[in-house]
């Protein structure tokens, strides 16, 4: 009989997993041609799984029509690809998103393939909040920043860093703060030019391998939004990605102090690779469809009740 340290060796952990995962053995069998007692073999198994050795998937019974949704509604958007939860995932009374978006969330970043060294950043609002806040992929060696200012709002899902901070906090990754409002005052703007953290986010924003935003709302019937943002020069703005706010044919909006407004440039998010979106929500239909329009985004993450409606919309157009 293998001495106890001998049974956790890698190769008798495969023995044991294949015996029992592809050969269908039972543990009481696999005891035996072990020599070994069937508790043992129980450790084994738990072992085999936690080393990697064993890799259990459990698939939502409508994982393949999620996946021919998907791909519809990338080729309908334009984008290269969507990621699709299960059914409705919009947020509760809490403001909290449904479950079933944080695993379709892991594969958009893990598509990334973010590596060491790599700019990873994220918008502000509600979606971004909660994205933070899930159990995510190790994202070791990669900095984290803010897309836009935000300081003087009291909502969490306003405050960039914090949101910047979180989503370091639970991938492994190290972030860098924003110190700044959205629309700082002139002399504030010229000030913060020359600081020396504000210059690396610049350069981040500049050198991002990832983006992750959402997609706000249409201004005229927001409930929240930045206060130093100017809602009456914007009525017409059907939706905002990093506080860059477009009309329905995807053209991009000035208004009153965008010059000073703290944000990502368009050019940047023009030219990362990665740029995912994350909506979900009736009230997300039409942006996300102007969104796409922007050609700023190549993902996005949303469910499959707003995949549904979207399609539904586009096809109305037509």
């Amino acid at each position: 009989m293998p001495s106890t340290k001998d049974l956790y060796d890698p190769e008798y952990l495969y023995a044991a997993a294949r015996l029992y995962y592809e050969e269908n053995q039972g543990q009481s069998e696999i005891a035996t041609q072990l020599k070994v007692s069937r508790p043992t073999v129980s450790r084994m198994l738990s072992q085999a799984r936690e080393a990697g050795i064993v890799q259990i998937k459990v698939i939502h019974p409508s994982a393949g029509a999620s996946s021919k949704l998907a791909s519809r509604l990338a080729e309908a958007l334009g984008l290269d690809r969507c990621y699709i939860a299960p059914g409705l995932q919009t947020a509760n009374s809490d403001g909290k998103l449904g479950a079933g978006l944080e695993p379709v969330v892991s594969q958009a970043i893990t598509d990334m393939n973010l590596e060491v060294g790599d700019g990873l950043v994220i918008s502000s609002g509600l979606a971004m909040y909660n994205v933070s806040r899930m159990k995510l992929p190790q994202l070791r060696g990669v900095v984290v920043s803010p897309a836009v200012g935000g300081l003087a709002e009291p909502e969490a899902w306003f405050q960039t860093s914090e949101i910047a901070r979180a989503l370091a906090q639970n991938t492994g990754s190290t972030y860098v703060p924003l110190f700044a409002g959205v629309m700082p005052s002139g002399p504030l703007f010229d000030a913060l030019q020359d600081d020396i953290s504000y210059q690396q986010i610049k350069h981040l924003w500049a050198t991002a391998t990832g983006i992750l935003v959402g997609i706000g709302s249409r201004t005229s019937g927001r409930t929240s939004i930045a206060s130093a943002i100017p809602k009456q020069s914007l009525h017409s703005a059907e939706c905002d990605i990093c506080l860059h706010f477009f009309n329905e044919d995807g053209s991009e909006i000035s208004f009153p102090g965008d010059d000073r407004t703290i944000r990502i440039p368009m050019e940047y998010l023009h030219q990362a690779p990665h740029v995912i979106a994350v909506a979900v929500g009736n009230e997300k239909v039409k942006p996300i469809i102007t969104a796409a329009k922007t050609g700023v985004l190549n993902g996005l993450v949303t469910d499959e009740r707003t995949a549904t409606a979207v399609l539904a919309r586009l096809e109305n157009q037509l």
